[in-house]
């Protein structure tokens, strides 16, 4: 990949401008470009990559497969996201898999180039600290959350996140959710998130309306979520 292509990511994106500012020239000629359609898996859990990846276009997943096949999708990446920060200094296998939400282009270095990178850049030292850090604390913060909050408050939850953008109707407000979404954000089946929106109808706290969810008791979602 040209050198200027990197630059263009650089002069284009506030978050990939942060990390590579101060990248050496010797560096950013390293850089290579891999570009996925969407739903492409672009790295896979259980398997070694010996390279560092930033994403610079798009969005991707990732996600953990359990033993019994379910999937769990941990956090969403944007571009400046980095993939492989964790596995590349031991060359150990990816903890989870990387997968192309929309179309996605990543530039990639490989493992003696990102040593010498950090060795030589303070900036980009300092800021893969930090993201290594935000990134651990959010993952870990999610697995409390669903340790600690039952599935009815989780959905309660994500249905009060949904008001503001949905539509006033004269019985409440509609809402739109994905349910293949939240299944695979609360590692649960799809099956139960229905049971969980069939029971909040039948208290008459929602109801169903064509594609819409219809909130109609705002005050029982808020007692749900702050009850613990």
């Amino acid at each position: 990949m040209s050198i200027e292509k990197v630059i263009y990511y650089i002069e284009t994106n506030k978050a990939i401008y942060q990390l590579l500012k101060h990248c050496p020239y010797v560096i950013l000629k390293q850089w290579t470009i891999e570009k996925f359609e969407s739903a492409s898996l672009i790295r896979s859990q259980g398997e070694t990559y010996d390279h560092f990846s930033l994403i610079v276009e798009g969005t991707a997943d990732i996600y953990v497969v359990a033993e019994n096949g379910k999937k769990y999708v941990q956090s969403r990446y944007y571009p400046g996201a980095m993939i492989g920060e964790i596995e590349i200094f031991n060359r150990v296998p990816f903890i989870s898999s990387v997968e192309a939400v929309t179309e996605v282009a990543i530039i990639t270095l490989s493992r003696e180039h990102f040593i010498k990178w950090l060795q030589l850049d303070q900036n980009f030292n300092q800021q893969f600290i930090q993201k290594s850090m935000e990134l651990s604390y959010s993952i870990t913060k999610r697995d409390e959350v669903s340790k600690l909050y039952s599935l009815n408050d989780l959905i309660c939850q994500h249905l009060l996140e949904k008001m503001p953008i949905g539509k006033k109707q004269p019985e409440g407000i509609a809402v739109t959710i994905d349910k293949h979404f939240l299944s695979e954000q609360f590692a649960v089946t799809q099956r139960s998130i229905n049971r969980v929106l069939a029971t909040l109808k039948e208290k008459n706290i929602i109801d169903f309306k064509q594609q819409f969810i219809i909130i109609k008791d705002v005050d029982y979602l808020l007692k749900e979520r702050l009850k613990n």
